[in-house]
C-alpha cells in the first residue's frame, strides 16, 4: 500500500513493491556481527545449561499384546476379551499407567532398599508416586507392541523399574485369569447341583406319564398307528376301485336285461370266457345244422343227432350266462361289504391315532425339557472339568517381547542434540534481532525503501565520496577523472538525458530532508559533470541561510552572490566564478539576509531564472533542506523538476515523507531521488551495490520510463 504521506498516484505500485531476495541478503548482512554475538551468546547459554543438567538414562521393556489367546486346549476360555479390539489395547496402556501397578512394580522389583531409589522416602506409596512421573507407556504405531519406559538418573534403576512394571502387568493378567477360572468352577459346579435336580424330577414325570399312558413308548405306539392307517387307506382305495367296477358291470348286465337284449349281446356284456366259450361252440353247431338242413330233410338221422346237440350246448350256454350273472351280482355285493369294513376300521384307527397325538404333546414337551437339562447338565460337567484343568495352564494374551537393559549413554541431555538445538535457536534468534532492528531502525539503507517510502525511483546510488576536507569531496569529480565516483555521476547524468521526464529538463532543483544529508556535495559534482559533457552549466548556491560554495570552491573572494543580485545591489553576470572549473559557471549564495524568503519569491528571482535558462544548457540549483524553512518551496516553481537527496544510514524515513509530501503539494515534479554515501567497503553494501567487478547500477523501475520504452 502506498505511503499516506504519498499523493502521487502513479508511484503506487512501486510503493507496493516487497523487498526481493537481494534486500533481505542485504539486511541480514549489514547488522550480521549483532546476529552472530546474539547466536554465540544462545549457543555458549546452551553449553552452561548442558553442563549444569543431570543427566537422566532410559530403559525401555517391549511387551507384546497377542493377536489371539494361545489354543492349548480345544475349549473356549472363561476369560475371554477381544484383543483385536481397540479398546482392549487403550485399557492395557491405562492399566500399565495406574497407581496400582507402580505400587506393584515397586514391591516386586526389589528397589525399596536400593540407596539411590528416592532415598528420602519410606513408604512404597511414596516411591510410587514419585517414579510414576517418569515412566511413559506408549504403543508403537502399525504394531501391537508397548513400550514401557523409566528415565532415571541410574541406568540400572531404570531398566529394573521397566522390567518390574512389564512382568507386574503379565502377573497381574495371570492372576485375573486364576481367579476367573477358580470363581467360574465354583459357579459350575453349584449350576451343575440344580441343573442335576431338576433333570431327575424331569425324568420322574416323564415316566410316570408312560405308565398313565399305558405305554412303553409312545413313539412307538405312534410308529405302528400311522403305518396301520397307511395299509387301511391303501386296502380301502383298492377295494373302492373295485367296488366301482364291479358295480359298473353289474348295473350294465341289470340295464342290458330291463330292455330285452339278447342273450348274445349280453353274453358280450358279461366277458366271461366260459360264457365265451359256451357262445361259441353254439353258433358253431348252429351254423353246421343250418348246413345240413340245406343238404338233408328233417328225417335224415345225422340231422336229428346234429339238432339234438345243437339245443344242448344252447341249453350249456343259458345255464352259463346264468352262473356268469350270478357270479358277478355275488362280486358286487362282496366288493361292497369290503368296502364298508375297510371304512369302519380306518375310521377307528383315525380314532386312535388322534388321541394318540393328544397324548403325544405333553409327552414330547416332557421329553425335550429332559433332553435339554440333559445337555446343559453334561456341558456344565464338561465346563467344569475344562475350567478345573486350565487353572494351572499359563495363557497370557501379554508378553515380554524386550527386557530393558541399562543405557550407555544419558537420554537427556543428549549433547549433540541440546547443541544443535542451542545453534538452530542461537540462528532464529540472531535472524529476529537483525530483523526487529531493521523493522525499528527507521533511516534508509536501499534504494528499494526510499522507492517503497517516497514513491519516486532512484536515479543513482552514489558512493561515498572520500576526501581530506569538503573542497576535496565538493570537486571530487573535477579532481579525479575515473573511479566509481565519477563514474556513479556520469551514469546520473545519463540518466537525466535519456528519463522522458527529464531529457527535456534543464533547470534542476537539488534538495534534502535535513542538513548534512550531501545535496551540496551532489549538486557540485553533478554541476561538473554536465559541464564536462560540453553542456554550459550554471550552477546556483539556493541555500542562503548556510552557504557551502566558499568552503567547496576555497575561494575567499566571493562577497556578492545570489543575494546581492536579488537585492538589486548587482546584476547576476557580475556575480559568476567562471575560472574554478571549465565549462561551468558557479553562482554563490552571497551574504546571508534576513529574509531570504522574500528575496527568493521576489520578481528579480523570476527574471534572473528567465535570463538564465535563455543563457545555460543546464541549470544546477543547490537548494536548503525541505524541512524547517520554505526557500526549496519558492526555488521549485522555478525548476524543471526536483531531484532529492538521500543518505543512507542517516536520512529518517519519515521525516523523508513528510518533505516528499512537501514537494507533491507545489506543481514541480520530483524527478527521483538519489542514495548518497554509500560505503562500498561494508559487506552488506558490496554484495548490494557492487558485483561482477565493478559498480552496479540499477535498472529503474518507472513506469513512465517502461511505458516511452
Amino acid at each position: 500500500m502506498a505511503n499516506p504521506y504519498i499523493s502521487n498516484v502513479e508511484n503506487d505500485e512501486s510503493a507496493r513493491h516487497m523487498p526481493d531476495w537481494r534486500e533481505l541478503v542485504a539486511i541480514l548482512m549489514e547488522r550480521a556481527w549483532i546476529g552472530l554475538a546474539v547466536a554465540l551468546a544462545v549457543v555458549a547459554l546452551s553449553y552452561i545449561h548442558l553442563r549444569r543438567t543431570v543427566p537422566l538414562y532410559r530403559s525401555t521393556a517391549v511387551l507384546l499384546v497377542e493377536a489371539q489367546s494361545a489354543k492349548i486346549m480345544n475349549y473356549q476360555d472363561v476369560f475371554s476379551a477381544n484383543l483385536r479390539n481397540l479398546e482392549y489395547f487403550n485399557t492395557a496402556i491405562k492399566t500399565l499407567h495406574s497407581r496400582t501397578m507402580m505400587e506393584a512394580a515397586v514391591k516386586s522389583s526389589g528397589l525399596m532398599e536400593h540407596p539411590d531409589f528416592f532415598p528420602g522416602m519410606t513408604s512404597v506409596v511414596q516411591k510410587a508416586a514419585s517414579i510414576r512421573p517418569s515412566v511413559s507407556i506408549e504403543p508403537v504405531q502399525k504394531s501391537r507392541l508397548i513400550n514401557v519406559s523409566v528415565i532415571n538418573p541410574e541406568p540400572e534403576i531404570a531398566a529394573e523399574f521397566a522390567n518390574a512394571m512389564a512382568k507386574a502387568y503379565i502377573q497381574q493378567g495371570l492372576d485375573n485369569r486364576m481367579n476367573t477360572s477358580i470363581e467360574a468352577v465354583e459357579w459350575l459346579r453349584k449350576k451343575s447341583d440344580e441343573y442335576r435336580v431338576q433333570l431327575e424330577a424331569g425324568v420322574l414325570e416323564l415316566q410316570e406319564y408312560r405308565e398313565k399312558a399305558g405305554s412303553v413308548s409312545l413313539e412307538e405306539d405312534q410308529n405302528i398307528v400311522i403305518a396301520k392307517l397307511k395299509s387301511l387307506n391303501e386296502a380301502l382305495t383298492q377295494a373302492l376301485t373295485r367296488r366301482i367296477a364291479a358295480e359298473a358291470r353289474w348295473t350294465a348286465i341289470q340295464t342290458q336285461f330291463n330292455e330285452n337284449a339278447s342273450r348274445d349281446h349280453i353274453a358280450v356284456q358279461l366277458d366271461d370266457e366260459g360264457v365265451q366259450s359256451a357262445l361259441h361252440a353254439w353258433r358253431k353247431q348252429r351254423q353246421h345244422v343250418a348246413e345240413l338242413k340245406q343238404r338233408y330233410k328233417g328225417e335224415y338221422p345225422e340231422l336229428a343227432e346234429e339238432i339234438k346237440k345243437e339245443e344242448a350246448l344252447e341249453k350249456c350256454f343259458e345255464e352259463s350266462c346264468e352262473l356268469a350273472v350270478f357270479a358277478l351280482q355275488s362280486q358286487y355285493n362282496s366288493d361292497k361289504a369290503t368296502e364298508t369294513a375297510l371304512q369302519v376300521a380306518l375310521e377307528q384307527q383315525e380314532g386312535k391315532a388322534f388321541e394318540l397325538a393328544r397324548q403325544l404333546v405333553r409327552y414330547n414337551d416332557l421329553k425335550r425339557n429332559v433332553e435339554a437339562d440333559q445337555d446343559i447338565y453334561q456341558a456344565m460337567i464338561s465346563r467344569m472339568k475344562e475350567t478345573h484343568a486350565a487353572e494351572s495352564l499359563p495363557q497370557g494374551v501379554i508378553r515380554l517381547a524386550e527386557e530393558a537393559r541399562p543405557a550407555s549413554q544419558p537420554f537427556v541431555p543428549s549433547p549433540g542434540r541440546v547443541m544443535l538445538r542451542g545453534m538452530l535457536l542461537g540462528v532464529v534468534a540472531g535472524v529476529g534481532v537483525i530483523v526487529l532492528l531493521y523493522l525499528s531502525d527507521h533511516r534508509f539503507r536501499r534504494n528499494e525503501e526510499v522507492e517503497r517510502a517516497l514513491g519516486v525511483p532512484v536515479l543513482g546510488a552514489l558512493p561515498y565520496i572520500t576526501g581530506k576536507d569538503v573542497h576535496d569531496r565538493g570537486m571530487f569529480c573535477h579532481l579525479h577523472t575515473s573511479g566509481e565516483v565519477p563514474e556513479a555521476f556520469r551514469t546520473l547524468r545519463a540518466v537525466l538525458q535519456v528519463m522522458p521526464a527529464t531529457k527535456k529538463a534543464r533547470v534542476f532543483l537539488v534538495t534534502s530532508t535535513q542538513p548534512g544529508e550531501g545535496k551540496s556535495l551532489v549538486s557540485t559534482n553533478l554541476a561538473i559533470t554536465f559541464s564536462q559533457n560540453g553542456l554550459k552549466t550554471l550552477l546556483i548556491g539556493g541555500d542562503m541561510r548556510r552557504p557551502a560554495f566558499k568552503a567547496i570552491f576555497r575561494v575567499d573572494s566571493m562577497p556578492a552572490g545570489l543575494s546581492e543580485v536579488l537585492k538589486g545591489k548587482t546584476t547576476w553576470r557580475d556575480v559568476l566564478e567562471s575560472e574554478l572549473v571549465p565549462g561551468l559557471d558557479i553562482m554563490p549564495a552571497g551574504a546571508i539576509p534576513s529574509q531570504p524568503a522574500e528575496l527568493i519569491d521576489s520578481a528579480r528571482m523570476s527574471t534572473f531564472m528567465s535570463e538564465a535558462r535563455d543563457t545555460y544548457d543546464r541549470i544546477v540549483i543547490d537548494s536548503s533542506p525541505m524541512l524547517g524553512v520554505s526557500d526549496s518551496l519558492l526555488l521549485m516553481k522555478h525548476a524543471d523538476g526536483v531531484i532529492f537527496v538521500v543518505r543512507q544510514g542517516v536520512t529518517h524515513s519519515l521525516g523523508a515523507i513528510h518533505a516528499r509530501r512537501r514537494i507533491a503539494d507545489g506543481d514541480t515534479p520530483c524527478f527521483g531521488a538519489i542514495m548518497n554515501g554509500v560505503n562500498l567497503k561494508s559487506l552488506s553494501n558490496y554484495y548490494y551495490y557492487k558485483r561482477y567487478g565493478g559498480y552496479e547500477y540499477r535498472q529503474y523501475q518507472n513506469p513512465v520510463i517502461e511505458a516511452s520504452a
